[in-house]
């Protein structure tokens, strides 16, 4: 029976082959809670009397929405979470300071590796698919799974998208990753697991399949995956895995949609208020005044995104109607990007870089926007009131259309600023 690389990482926790469409209660790996729910869900883990966990183990608590307490409410809801690692022992708990982005950096610790199920609270938990790892988002039903061991899933079809060539001068993967959006088609990849493959994933740094998984969330997927390779293999064995669970699509496997991704067609790409899918190429938007810009998120704070940055700001200033933010999603990335000297960049250029985490994305909780002004960041959403006021207005692009829209005080095309060297 050929099978799928999701239905493959799901029969192995099931123990027995499943079929796409087929009602599951696959048994994680690993399970994965954020600050803001963990305080939540030991709640209603309390409220329903539940002294033990299935399997605390195998359950991680991260902090990263909100790192830096700016309030009495937040410093209680840290102190929640760190009450509840103890009543529940468990198995790992990575507080401020000891990782960042929780999408991130346990692929960089090692914790997750190809052909692993990850169940976890966050939408955005499809990261893990950067090296191959099956990440589920459960909201509210992880206290489930925390309680019980397990839940109840209806396993993803698969939608096949094959990446090839190379992208063009001031084009990143970010720019792929939400053409892709507009491209695909919202009632086809509704619950289904977006596959990427293809030659041209090897000209891309190998941070940029993070981009890749995290965005199909956002037409409805369910979640996506990078089948693993000879990078993958690499990026393993630096972590000191020499011999990765290597899992992939059956050639003759069942496939809903199966796509070319040319990155050579791609050009620079913004995502237009009010939703992260209504894209369109950067020129859509090009002398739209900025007041704010962001550059971190789940999706792009990765260390290729802060490079790109750097080379737009190294020597330049941020315009003076302009406040803009830099969050290294992890706190290797920030070390890195200070060993390379791209903090010194952004500092002089006027930019504010903040604590690895999720950063203004989180909601606005540090450095909202006020009433009427307008924001482009790399993000991972620009629904209304995303960074505090319903009528502030939302972008999302690149890292590099970011620093060039900071520098210019107006949306504008990193081609135009950069040249195409």
């Amino acid at each position: 029976m050929p099978q799928t690389t999701s239905e493959k990482i799901l029969s192995r926790a099931m123990g027995r082959k499943v079929r796409a469409g087929e009602v599951i209660e696959p048994v994680p790996d690993i399970v994965f809670v954020h600050d803001w729910y963990a305080a939540t869900v030991g709640r209603v883990l309390e409220d329903h009397g539940i002294e033990k966990l299935a399997e605390p183990e195998k359950v991680v608590f991260v902090t990263d929405h909100e790192p830096l307490a700016v309030s009495p409410e937040a410093a209680q809801r840290q102190k929640k979470v760190r009450d509840l690692v103890q009543k529940y022992r468990i198995g790992r708990f990575f507080d401020v300071g000891r990782g960042g982005h929780g999408h991130v950096f346990p692929v960089e610790m090692g914790l997750i590796h190809p052909g692993m199920y990850v169940a976890a609270y966050d939408t955005h938990v499809p990261n893990y698919g950067a090296v191959g790892a099956l990440g589920i988002p459960y909201l509210t039903e992880i206290a489930d799974v925390l309680a019980f061991g397990s839940v109840w899933l209806r396993v993803p079809k698969t939608v096949r998208v094959r990446v090839s060539g190379k992208l063009g001068p001031w084009v990143s993967v970010r720019d792929v990753a939400q053409k892709l959006l507009a491209d695909l088609d919202p009632e086809i990849v509704d619950y289904t697991t977006v596959e990427f493959s293809g030659e041209g994933l090897q000209n891309l740094p190998f941070d940029a399949r993070f981009t890749l998984c995290n965005t199909p969330i956002e037409i409805g997927a369910k979640s996506a995956i990078v089948i693993p390779d000879g990078m993958t293999r690499a990026y393993m064995a630096a972590r000191g895995l020499s011999d990765p669970d290597m899992v992939h699509s059956d050639p003759d496997a069942d496939f809903v949609l199966e796509v070319e991704c040319r990155l050579d067609d791609v050009p620079p790409q913004v995502a237009l208020p009010p939703r992260p899918d209504n894209v369109a190429p950067i020129t859509a938007a090009l002398g739209v005044p900025v007041h704010h810009a962001f550059i971190g998120s789940c999706a792009s704070g990765l260390l290729s995104d802060l490079r790109s940055a750097a080379a737009v700001l190294r020597g330049r200033k941020i315009a003076p109607t302009v406040r803009m933010f830099i969050t290294p999603a992890t706190h290797a990335i920030f070390a890195e990007a200070s060993a390379e000297g791209l903090i010194q960049v952004f500092a002089e250029a006027g930019a504010i870089v903040t604590a690895p985490g999720c950063g203004p994305c989180a909601a606005g909780r540090i450095a909202p926007l006020a009433p009427g002004e307008t924001s482009i960041n790399t993000g991972t959403r620009n629904d209304p009131g995303r960074l505090g006021p319903s009528d502030a207005q939302v972008y999302l692009a690149s890292a590099a259309s970011v620093a060039c829209a900071a520098v210019a005080g107006v949306i504008t095309d990193p081609r135009e600023m950069m040249g195409n060297a």
